[in-house]
């Protein structure tokens, strides 16, 4: 009988556990409305996991406690005392798991938003005062029916203040179109080479090795600099960043997939970290699908439309598959890796992958560009990156412990000629730029080390040989050169979300007052400053270009 009574007392503290789950999911869904059901129902599928394992723990701890103590406790089937502890404790675990999901979604909130998880925030950390507030009162005066009431009757007002604040979020809402803007003529040109995972980690020592003669060419010649990211620093977003010079919490664009529980008609764009939620998927309680894009604002691309801007445009989403590579790719690839005679290694097929399908992209992006001569042109690559996610620990060995010397000297170099192949890349477009063209080249992110506990996890999910990530959102790089830029210019802070802006500055087209970038006027010469001051609109979104 014991035993009925501590688990229907734990099984309200695994429900209360869910509850709070729930509550996470909807702060990070900022696009999902409030709907009562289902918060209801997504409650009730947390309590089917969380809520078990919360219950099983709420159990031993019970159990444990009652050994150690050497004590007999008497418990209700609703028993106040141990539901006030458990309530308690669970809301100051869920806090440390708020905090931290908070932190790395930072990005989704705007500042209405934060304000009013701020106060979500403030009524739990009041129910865990409260909670031990009442056990002291009870533990020195004796008076546990009327702490105990006060206190169940304060949770449901608290936990409902929370919930509403969510319910407070603002949905975004397509503004009118209240006016016309004067469609403009332009007489520059602008190449944008985005290649992902580049680090001043690497770019530093090699270009020191006279290794990089291109990368040193635009630190000598142009302005550069760290580039600030953030997170969640998945290709989506920031893309749609890169285009809009927008947060996500602006431009919307959160996801790639939408994922649905069990049979629930609702969707969810975003799941939590930390708590192995994206794990639902591997025991079919969580599906997940591909979703397509809908546009919230417009970015820079829609405007060079609706300006009839002629341009081309090859970045992520990669959808090249690479079957038979061509021969001059072959014999590119050669040039580089030949002498390190790894192919027999299951893990060389990373490398060859990424580089051709690099090559066969960057070729057609070539023949195009010849071909229609736009005057925009935007190029992104991405073999870096995979790469450096498996071969990171063989360019910094001493991050991970005992790894054989014979394996660091055989793939060791692999990042490093992957380097040179996009240094000479960079050098076919400095070779070709034109007098009126700014060449931009930047990359949303850089790499570093996966700490110690989720190489652990990796291995735990069959990913043992991934040792780099780039999650916590670690600085990119960012290379401006062209007739207007300032030589030589050391420009580090610029955000992700100013390459937009400055692009339409640079352009002579008018800059969005609603863009959180700002237009990074100082990397242009003096006299182009003069004679350029920034042109600014409220918003594209309330204007249409004739």
């Amino acid at each position: 009988m014991k035993f009925l009574k501590v688990l229907l007392n734990s099984m309200l503290s695994g429900i209360f556990f869910s509850a709070l789950i729930a509550l996470l999911i909807y702060d990070i869904n900022i696009n999902l409305p409030f709907k009562q059901l289902f918060f209801l129902q997504l409650t009730l599928f947390l309590s089917l996991t969380y809520g078990i394992i919360i219950t099983l723990v709420c159990i031993a701890v019970f159990y444990l406690f009652s050994f150690f103590s050497a004590k007999k406790f008497n418990i209700a089937f609703i028993s106040p005392s141990f539901l006030t502890v458990s309530f308690s404790i669970l809301t100051l675990l869920y806090l440390i798991i708020y905090k931290i999901n908070y932190d790395y979604f930072l990005s989704f909130f705007n500042t209405t938003t934060r304000d009013l998880l701020k106060l979500q925030s403030w009524f739990l950390i009041f129910l865990i005062f409260i909670g031990f507030l009442v056990l002291y009162g009870i533990y020195f005066y004796k008076k546990k029916f009327l702490f105990f009431t006060a206190y169940f009757l304060i949770i449901p007002v608290l936990i409902v203040f929370s919930v509403q604040k969510r319910a407070e979020f603002l949905l975004p809402e397509r503004p009118e179109k209240i006016a016309t803007l004067e469609g403009k003529n332009l007489d520059k040109k602008i190449t944008i080479i985005g290649l992902e995972g580049v680090s001043f980690d690497f770019l530093i020592p090699l270009m020191n090795e006279d290794k990089l003669p291109n990368f040193s060419w635009l630190i000598d010649k142009g302005c550069w600099g760290k580039l600030k990211s953030f997170s969640p620093n998945d290709p989506l977003i920031l893309n749609s960043s890169f285009n809009t010079g927008k947060w996500p919490a602006i431009h919307r664009q959160l996801s790639n997939y939408r994922y649905q529980l069990l049979t629930f008609d609702q969707e969810i764009e975003v799941v939590p970290r930390y708590i192995f939620f994206r794990q639902l998927t591997r025991i079919g309680l969580l599906l997940s699908r591909p979703a397509s894009k809908t546009a919230f604002t417009k970015d820079i691309w829609t405007i060079f439309r609706e300006n009839e801007t002629s341009y081309i445009k090859r970045d992520w989403p990669y959808q090249m598959k690479i079957e038979n590579p061509k021969p001059n790719a072959k014999t590119l690839f050669d040039r580089f890796f030949k002498d390190l005679k790894f192919e027999t290694e299951d893990i060389f097929g990373v490398v060859k992958t990424s580089f051709f399908t690099d090559c066969e992209y960057e070729e057609q992006f070539r023949e195009e560009k010849k071909i229609n001569q736009p005057e925009i042109e935007y190029l992104l690559l991405n073999g870096l990156n995979i790469v450096e996610r498996y071969f990171y620990k063989y360019s910094f060995p001493s991050l991970f412990g005992n790894i054989d010397q014979e394996e660091i000297t055989k793939f060791g170099p692999v990042i490093e000629r992957y380097y040179q192949f996009y240094d000479l890349i960079i050098g076919r477009y400095l070779g070709s730029l034109k007098e009126n063209e700014l060449l931009v080249l930047y990359s949303p992110h850089g790499i570093e080390p996966l700490p110690l506990w989720k190489r652990f996890v990796e291995v735990l999910l069959g990913n043992s040989d991934i040792t780099a990530y780039h999650d916590m959102a670690p600085d990119g790089t960012i290379f401006f050169y062209g007739k207007e830029i300032a030589q030589g210019k050391n420009m580090d802070g610029i955000k992700l979300i100013d390459i937009a802006p400055t692009l339409l500055y640079y352009l002579g087209l008018h800059v969005g007052l609603d863009m959180d970038g700002v237009a990074q006027t100082y990397i242009f010469l003096d006299k182009f400053r003069d004679e350029n001051p920034v042109p600014y609109i409220t918003s594209y979104d309330e204007h249409t270009i004739k």
